[in-house]
Order: structure tokens, then C-alpha cells, then sequence
């Protein structure tokens, strides 16, 4: 049993090792254009080995049918915004915001690799509230043959109705964890209790933790312990 127990522990060190944060900034780089142009376009962002393509869509407000390709805007201080279909390519303030104010915007991240979201900074411009829907999970399909009933992902919200948040600073959300390739970002839903606050913001940074293979230390040291578990399983056969 104890044998067992220690073999677990070896390998969730390994595991364990291998994992690391990083972070993707929004506001000092345009990132990589992709996509269609404007309704469609894309930017894909690098950190070493790691890259994330965001992507914009919107629903309409009751919240049916499939997801709509939007524009997706970047603004060098401020980060990553939508304008949808219905404000026009290049909208002005405050539409040019992700907001839940007629149609509802989102920003899909999409990783090269499997990862566990932890955080995000959001920033409005001008005075605003800031709750957050997010979705964490595996997604491969295109996201306009979609609809929220068949995304597949598993759905959070971050609740800010604090009055006091009704301001122009910016605001961490703790996202609750989950692995996927995939993150969904958009203001709050209606219903669940939202209150009648506009949510606006444009998405300033995310900080992952990746799932990387071991370093080749970590193989020496989960070598060397599985050699000293050899050597304690031989111990334990001849007494």
C-alpha cells in the first residue's frame, strides 16, 4: 500500500513539475492578424512555446439561434474589444466594447495546447460595470455552427455587482479553473440573478498554467525514485 502511495507521488511531482503559468498581454501588441476581414478577423498572440488565437461573435439579445462572427478591434492601452455585426465594423464608444447591451459579444481563446485559465484582467473605458460569463473546454468546431445549448463547454460566472465596482478601474477575475483548449469570454447573461447594469470592457491580459512535458531534471529525479522503489520492493521480498 505504502508502495503505491509513494509511486502516486512520483508521478503527480512529475506532472507537477511540468506545469507553468503564462501570461498573454493585450495591449502592447496587435498580435498576428488572421481570418476574415472585418467581420471574422483574428490575432494570434506567442509566449515561448505557447500561442492563443482570439476570435470575436455575438448572439442577439434573447440569446438563440448560432453564434455570429464579429469584428474583433484591438486598442493599444486597453486590449481586446468586439464590434458586432449590428454597431458596424469599427464602432465608436461605448459599442466598441464586449458588452451585453443589445447583442451579446464574446472572445473565444483559442490554445495550442491543453491548458487550465486562471485569470484575466478586464478594462473598460469609461465608467462601467464588469461581470463576466466564461467558458472553459474542448472546442474544434467553427463556433457559427454553434449555438449556447450545443458549445459544449462548461459555463461560470463571475458576479461584480458591488455598486462600488461601477468605475473606470480595471478588475483580476479569478477564473475557477478546468482544462480545455478553449476559453469563452463575454459580459453577463441574462437571468441568474444579473442585475440591470451594463457590462462593458475590453480584455487587457490572460494568465494560464499550461500542462508541459517534464523537464529532462524532473526525469532524473522521477528515475532515481523509481529506482529507490525497485530497490524497496526487493528489500520487502527478502525478509
Amino acid at each position: 500500500m505504502r508502495i503505491h502511495k509513494f509511486a502516486g507521488l512520483v508521478c503527480a511531482f512529475a506532472l507537477t513539475a511540468g506545469a507553468a503559468p503564462v501570461t498573454f498581454t493585450f495591449t502592447g501588441s496587435g498580435g498576428t492578424l488572421g481570418g476574415s476581414s472585418p467581420f471574422g478577423d483574428t490575432r494570434t498572440y506567442t509566449n515561448g512555446s505557447n500561442t492563443v488565437t482570439a476570435s470575436s461573435f455575438s448572439l442577439p439579445g434573447n440569446l438563440s439561434g448560432n453564434f455570429t462572427t464579429a469584428q474583433l478591434n484591438w486598442y493599444n492601452t486597453l486590449g481586446l474589444a468586439v464590434c458586432d455585426q449590428s454597431e458596424g465594423a469599427g464602432c465608436d464608444d461605448p459599442l466598441h466594447q464586449i458588452d451585453n447591451s443589445g447583442e451579446y459579444e464574446f472572445v473565444l481563446f483559442k490554445f495550442n495546447s491543453t491548458v487550465d485559465p486562471v485569470s484575466i484582467v478586464i478594462n473598460p473605458f469609461n465608467v462601467w460595470d464588469k461581470d463576466v460569463t466564461y467558458w472553459v473546454g474542448n472546442n474544434s468546431a467553427n463556433l457559427s455552427t454553434l449555438t449556447l445549448a450545443t458549445l459544449g463547454m462548461g459555463a461560470r460566472m463571475d458576479d461584480d455587482d458591488n455598486p462600488v465596482t461601477l468605475n473606470t478601474n480595471p478588475r483580476t477575475v479569478l477564473l475557477g479553473g478546468g482544462l480545455g483548449n478553449a476559453l469563452l469570454i463575454g459580459a453577463r447573461l441574462s437571468g441568474n440573478g444579473a442585475d440591470n447594469n451594463i457590462d462593458r470592457f475590453k480584455i487587457e491580459s490572460l494568465t494560464v498554467n499550461t500542462t508541459a512535458a517534464p523537464e529532462p531534471a524532473t526525469f532524473g529525479l522521477m528515475g532515481a525514485a523509481l529506482v529507490g522503489l525497485g530497490l524497496l520492493r526487493r528489500r520487502i521480498r527478502v525478509s
